[in-house]
């Protein structure tokens, strides 16, 4: 703790010694992440980093002539589980379903309508939709109403905003839209406004995860620093694996839990009670930056509320105070996060306090490749061990629900890429692993994954990988329950 304290400490007097800011930068919306993908094999030396403010699009700029572009893509995907044998079934119950072989072979579509309504006022819609056969395929009568709901289609509005400028200083972006917070690639700390798509984690990286939520947001700049104030409308929640899916086994808690004694998850109405709020102020420098946050949004965890006509898993809202940063050294990007999360309902104790940190470093000194690790560590305050130890049968017996959680949750993340030909293949590779202390300390469990992205054409893309989960622990249920989800994958993609 003492080292990361002293790193933020480091970070901060890079950003507040008024004698050393550079010139300002044109604006803070884009993260610098995005900056880094242009380097070339000399590394971080020669790094400036600019941002650029929203209203500046590219895409935009090359149809000048055009006051709206059209573009969109059309997709073929599929995965097939290759650890689960034809007569698997992964989620006992009254209707066991059979998960193995083919489990996906999915149409996607996405069209985005850009319109430039004048020099300093443009609009975005984008939407996508998707239909996915294996499930007729292999039978709909063997599967549940819920997995097919969550499964078999999908259709939604990834952006729908406009936005301009008030003043020279003061932007405004109103509608439907992300927002990321943080430097990590991989793990999530002070990332928390938008909700995600986890129906199948740890098949996606988190920036295809998201969830764009209607907004509106406030944008005001001053020398090298962005003010920036949120006002979350929308009180959409994280997308989950449908109870009884191979991503959540009706066993994943023991003994298994018939489909119809599954809590539903309350629906949160437009109100100003559900109204989410956020607040940043982010500074760029040349060579490095820093952002401080607070946000008042919904938890991405469930609690479980008993009743007489009996439960309700219930997500409240839960607040955050963080801060986050980065250094250029060379070839070496040192990146932190910390974030003190307060209100949090753990199921079988009551609320608490958590202190989430993350330091990593990306490496750039090797021709055409980018290697990353990260570390994190999430640390609850006055814990008790029955968060960890409760079994689903004690649980019950209190009107509880069991939170499998430790004192300080531990998780790793290492990514590495390279690319080659011309910078029209690239290979990736994937590993994250938790682990913790206390009770049965070690390892929880994790997953891997390797893919290859090859641009044959402008147009035409492929994707082709492999993700394989890793059991750990018998206390932390989830990578238990999913160990068997080893899947290939692949897509191609034609762009318009």
């Amino acid at each position: 703790m003492k080292a990361l304290l002293l790193f933020f400490t480091l970070l901060s007097s890079f950003s507040l010694n008024a004698d050393e800011l550079d010139e300002a930068m044109s604006g803070f919306d884009e993260p610098i992440e995005d900056e880094l993908g242009d380097l070339d094999e000399s590394g971080f030396d020669d790094l400036e980093i600019v941002v650029q403010k929203p209203l500046e699009n590219k895409a935009l700029e090359s149809h000048k002539e055009d006051w709206y572009r059209i573009s969109g893509y059309g997709a073929l995907q599929f995965s097939y589980n290759y650890m689960q044998a034809s007569e698997s079934t992964v989620a006992p119950g009254d209707m066991p379903m059979d998960f193995s072989g083919l489990s996906s072979l999915k149409f996607k579509a996405g069209l985005t309508l850009d319109m430039k309504h004048s020099k300093n006022w443009r609009s975005k819609i984008e939407a996508i939709a998707w239909y996915d056969s294996a499930w007729a395929i292999k039978g709909k009568s063997g599967y549940t109403d819920d997995v097919l709901d969550r499964y078999e289609y999908f259709l939604d509005i990834k952006d729908a905003y406009i936005q301009g400028s008030l003043t020279k200083n003061l932007d405004i972006k109103v509608g439907r839209q992300k927002v990321i917070w943080g430097k990590s690639d991989s793990i999530r700390v002070t990332d928390i406004i938008n909700p995600l798509d986890n129906r199948s984690p740890g098949m996606v990286d988190i920036e295809d995860q998201r969830l764009s939520e209607l907004m509106t947001r406030l944008d005001y700049y001053f020398g090298d620093w962005g003010l920036s104030g949120i006002i979350i409308h929308e009180p959409r929640l994280e997308i989950e694996p449908a109870f009884g899916s191979d991503y959540r086994p009706s066993d994943t808690f023991g003994t298994p839990i018939p489909y119809a004694k599954f809590p539903e998850r309350e629906k949160h109405n437009w109100s100003g009670e559900n109204m989410q709020y956020a607040l940043s102020l982010d500074g760029h420098f040349t060579g490095r930056d820093m952002s401080y946050y607070f946000a008042r949004v919904f938890d991405n965890r469930f609690g479980v509320q008993y009743s007489g006509v009996g439960a309700i898993r219930t997500v409240d809202l839960i607040n955050m105070v963080g801060t986050a940063g980065n250094v250029v050294i060379g070839s070496w990007l040192l990146k932190g996060e910390l974030a003190l999360i307060t209100d949090i309902n753990y199921r079988s104790t009551g609320r608490k306090n958590r202190l989430d940190a993350l330091i990593g470093v990306d490496y750039m000194g090797i021709k055409d490749t980018v290697i990353s690790l990260e570390f994190a560590n999430r640390h609850i305050f006055n814990y008790e061990d029955k968060m960890l130890t409760m079994s689903i049968e004690e649980a019950v017996a209190q009107n509880v629900f069991p939170d499998f959680v430790r004192e300080d949750s531990m998780q790793m993340a290492f990514r590495s890429s390279y690319s080659f030909d011309h910078d029209n293949a690239q290979i990736n590779y994937l590993l994250s692993l938790a682990f913790g202390n206390g009770v049965g300390s070690g390892f929880d469990g994790g997953f891997q994954r390797l893919w290859l992205d090859y641009k044959a054409t402008d147009a035409l893309s492929l994707n082709a990988g492999v993700v394989h989960y890793i059991a750990g622990s018998s206390l932390i249920p989830f990578y238990q329950a999913i160990k068997d989800n080893g899947r290939v994958f692949s897509e191609i993609k034609y762009s318009f």
